[in-house]
This record gives C-alpha cells, structure tokens and sequence, in this order.
C-alpha cells in the first residue's frame, strides 16, 4: 500500500483530503464495451458511442451482458480517505486502471508471501468490486497482494435471475483463474467469496476437483507442499447456495480437501437471502430451500467446516446482505483468520452447542 500526503489542517490533525492508496489486481471476464446509444432524429434511428465511454472503468462497468471468450488481467489503483471507517466505503474510488495488461505482467506484480483473492457477489460493478477488495484488505490489515475476479454482474437488484445464469457461465473462468494463480506462485492462497460469488467458487471448486482426478499431476507440487491442499483459507460469506446443492458438492468432489480451513458467515438478519434469494431460486431451481448464509431457520454445520453465526441486528441500510464487510466483530474474526489461521477456539468467539450436537460458533461484540 502507498500513502498519499498526510495533510494537517490547522489544529494540527490529519486533514479530510488526507488518503492512502491501495493497488488491487484482478482478472475479469467483463467486455470492456460502450453501452451504444440510439436516437430518434426527424423518425431517421441514428447510433451514437456514448463518450462517457472512453474510459475503461466505464467500460468494464457497462459492458455486462457478456461473458468475454478469455481472462483480462489488469491492475486498479483505489483511494482510501485516512478518514474512512472500519467497514465503510464512503470516499473511496478507483483514481487508476491498468488494464488488460497480459497474464504474465499481472503474476509479476505480486510479489508478497500471501494472497486474497475476492470473488463478489449479484449486482456488484467491477467498481465496486475493486473497492470491496480493498476495503477488505485494508479493514483486515491483510499484508499481502489483494486480488479479485470480476464477472459480468448487471449491478442491478432485478436481475438476479440473469445474473444467476452470468455466474453460471462464469464456473470455469473463475476454476482457470485459480489454477493459474496456483500453478504460478508458491504464494499462500486465501480466499473471500460473498453471496452469490460463493456459488461461483463452490462449482469452480469441484471443476478443479474434477480435473486433478484426472490429472494427477495438476498442482502436484502445490499439493505436496501443503499436506495435499492447494488453498489456505477459504471463507464463504453469507453464502447464496442451497443446503442441497452444497451437500452434493462437499461429499462429491470433497471440497474439504482443497483447503486448509473453510469457514462460512452466516447471520439471522440476512434479509436477502431470507427472502429474496428463497423466493427467486424457487422458479430457478424449482426450490424454495433456505440458504447457508442464512440462520433465520436455523444453522447449516457440516464436518470440515467452521460455522460462524452473528445474532447481532444488522443495519437495515445494508439489508442485512453485506455484514461480512460492515460488521467490526466479522472484519475482527476474520483479521484473525487470515493474518493468523488463529482456531476459533483462540478468537473472540463463543462455543455452542446445537439441538443436534453440532458445534458452531458466534460473535461476540
């Protein structure tokens, strides 16, 4: 991370126009395209480029109704006021793009011992994404390289369906992604999903399962550094799958094995995926099934996964749906987990044993 100048207003404290500056880089499978513009003039139809479309944020950000044929890495410069907030995002933005600058530029730029990778959720902007993720790695302190795949979310709360079949479309985009990060540093690999990104990664999972079953050479030396894991830690935050399709997808392609820890957040006022979510994956799916990351009815704990539940209302500004990155005690817990590996026993968590005999944790704040 670099700092910008730390500015003194005139009794002496940091000013407001005081900022750090955070590199994140990415790979996104967005087309960097202008939105074209269509005109009625005296009944001719005339086609216009919207100009505001020169830069490529804009483009990344309203090129979304395709999946691109391949990977465009890239790098994003994101401002972060001193002032900011523990889980806030107000006054940040991205002040520089690199983009599309080729996968072996993109894999010499990370040069520290760890990496975050964030796989984001439904109506989610390539800038909002790159300004989750460097909220989450300056929030958690994480001292390593910030990394995020972007795939083409609409940004628009309507079109979850469309952007359901976007993440579909996305599984192997996202599998090649790690299995190139994986095959090309001997880096510690972490890994954030949130909402419906946790869907995109659980299937991108049992992809790379599938094809070490059949490669066993794939990450061999990867795997055999790390007691046959290739990633560190992997957390699933307010997960946005079914209990189903998660069962049939640990016990099939054993996703406990990928990694040395996963952990899912979850939460009893996850509006979004209480309701929302339920009622959209019933015409999806054919399923109204509750989904992990909510706890409204009760908890989802498997062997080989840490459950974290908060009890905590959450602010209704956020719908509940992004607590994993506005909630001090989470961002805390999960500083722990990345930073450290640190067992929930040793965290600021407590134990609870469920009506089945389940053992889950909770936050405490």
């Amino acid at each position: 991370m670099s700092t910008g100048s730390a500015l003194l207003d005139g009794d002496g404290w940091i000013s407001e126009k005081s900022y750090y500056q955070k590199k994140v880089h990415y790979g996104t499978t967005r087309v960097d395209k202008c939105i074209e513009r269509h005109d009625s003039i005296a009944g001719a139809i005339t086609t216009q480029i919207n100009q505001y479309c020169l830069r490529d944020v804009t483009r990344l950000n309203t090129g979304n109704k395709y999946t691109n044929k391949e990977i465009q890495y890239g790098t994003a410069t994101v401002k972060i006021p001193f002032t900011k907030e523990i889980g806030g995002i107000e006054g940040m933005s991205i002040t520089k793009l690199e983009h599309d600058i080729g996968f072996t530029p993109f894999i010499s730029k990370l040069t520290s011992d760890d990496l975050l990778v964030f796989v984001h959720g439904f109506n989610t902007s390539f800038t909002n994404a790159a300004i989750r993720t460097a909220q989450l790695a300056h929030d958690t302190n994480f001292k390593g390289e910030a990394v995020f795949f972007s795939w083409p979310s609409s940004e628009n709360p309507a079109t979850y369906s469309t952007d359901k079949k976007r993440a579909k479309d996305n599984f192997k985009f996202l599998a090649e992604f790690l299995i190139k990060l994986s095959e090309n540093t001997d880096k510690q690999i972490h890994i954030v999903a949130h909402s419906m990104g946790t869907y995109l990664l659980v299937n991108s999972l049992s992809i790379i399962n599938e094809e070490i079953d059949g490669n066993d050479n794939l990450l061999k030396s990867r795997r055999l550094k790390n007691n046959n894991k290739i990633f560190n830690q992997i957390i699933l935050a307010a997960p946005d799958i079914s209990m189903d399709e998660y069962h049939h997808k640990f016990n099939r392609y054993s996703l406990s094995k990928v990694a040395r820890k996963i952990t899912l957040y979850s939460s009893i006022n996850d509006h979004v995926l209480s309701k929302a979510s339920r009622f959209m994956n019933y015409f999806i799916e054919g399923t109204g099934q509750a989904r992990l990351g909510d706890s409204s009815a009760g908890f989802f704990v498997v062997d080989g996964m840490d459950t974290v539940d908060t009890r905590q209302e959450i602010s209704a500004q956020f719908f509940g749906h992004s607590f994993y990155a506005n909630y001090r005690g989470l961002v805390t817990d999960i500083y722990l987990l990345l930073n450290h590996g640190t067992d929930p026993n040793d965290r600021m968590l407590q134990r609870v044993i469920d009506e089945k005999n389940n053992t889950l944790w909770l936050i405490r704040d």
